[in-house]
């Protein structure tokens, strides 16, 4: 038995100084950084580390699609790569990841616009504290961190596979927080409900990302998970009370958004994840899966739920 849970590791390493610089170590190398003539699809693209990860592929020359709800950041980050001069294009796309109906016709105008995608990250998070439900009824961090990218992946994939090979690059956070997930509350709850639902829609996403990854094995397209690491960001902007102490501490403990960035383009550009498929990158190693995760009849489980809940969009 560890001396320490889980949980206090996790609460801890929050109090302890992250990493300042990425890691030299892991540098792509010049080959890798010529993303000229690729598609990219990237969530959560107009803020915080997406940011940071957007502008880094334009200017190594890819085509970065943002799909964003703020129109006007939209605009922001438009404007400020084309003031930058980078090698690449980007456009954004309306798409609201608390409503399904937007993320599917958001795939649509993405799938009439690009002939060929050749990534798909799924960076967009929430961590909301509030019990209102989204217009479809459930609750907002299951709605953003799991059902909306589900769906979007669902409804891009077979892009990704004529672009083969191709990457879907998922982000996840560390779901050793939570012990169990709570399906028979997903299953019962009319907003999926449960508590901790940040970590279990988290924990939900990195059990969908290995059934994928396992069903895709031989297409050429590649699905792992990336946990960047305690960084700064808006993450904690909705934590209340007591709680946002907490986003004190990170602004002074937790890593520079390049960080957390250089991490996520490394997976989408390194030669190193060629072929590699249905793993979990936290920070700069691989780590194992949740045990939740190793549970075969679980993971059929959710998915069975899953399909239900998202057929009227597919």
């Amino acid at each position: 038995m560890p001396l320490v849970s889980e949980k206090t590791r996790i609460i801890l390493k929050l109090f302890t100084p992250q990493r300042r610089k990425p890691n030299p170590r892991h540098a792509l190398a010049a080959a890798e950084r010529d993303l000229a003539g690729k598609t990219i699809v990237f969530t959560g693209g107009t803020d915080g580390i997406g940011r940071v990860a957007v502008e880094m592929l334009h200017q190594m020359g890819a085509h970065v699609v943002v799909p964003g709800r703020d129109a006007a950041k939209g605009k922001a980050l438009l404007a400020a790569l084309a003031a930058r001069g980078g090698r690449g294009k980007a456009s954004f796309e309306p798409c609201d990841l608390a409503d399904l109906q937007s993320v599917k016709d958001c795939a649509a105008r993405i799938l009439a616009a690009q002939s060929r995608i050749d990534v798909l990250v799924n960076c967009a998070g929430i961590n909301a504290m509030s019990d209102v439900p989204t217009k479809d009824g459930f609750a907002m961090n299951w709605s953003v961190n799991y059902l909306a990218p589900v769906l979007l992946t669902r409804l891009l994939l077979d892009r990704l596979r004529d672009a083969a090979p191709a990457r879907i690059v998922n982000l996840t956070t560390d779901t050793a927080y939570l012990d169990v997930i709570d399906l028979e509350t997903m299953e019962t709850d009319p907003d999926l409900g449960q508590k901790d639902s940040y970590a279990a829609s988290k924990l939900a996403f990195e059990m969908f990302s290995v059934d994928l990854a396992q069903s895709l094995s031989g297409s050429g397209v590649t699905v792992n998970l990336q946990h960047p690491g305690y960084i700064r960001s808006n993450l904690l902007r909705n934590l209340r009370g007591a709680e946002r102490v907490m986003q004190g501490v990170m602004r002074i403990m937790a890593s520079p958004t390049e960080v957390g960035a250089d991490r996520i383009v490394r997976q989408v550009a390194a030669s190193g994840f060629n072929g590699v498929s249905g793993v979990l990158i936290a920070e700069d190693t691989q780590r194992a899966h949740h045990s939740e995760v190793g549970i075969a009849a679980k993971r059929q489980r959710l998915a069975a739920f899953t399909d239900r809940i998202l057929a009227r969009w597919l």
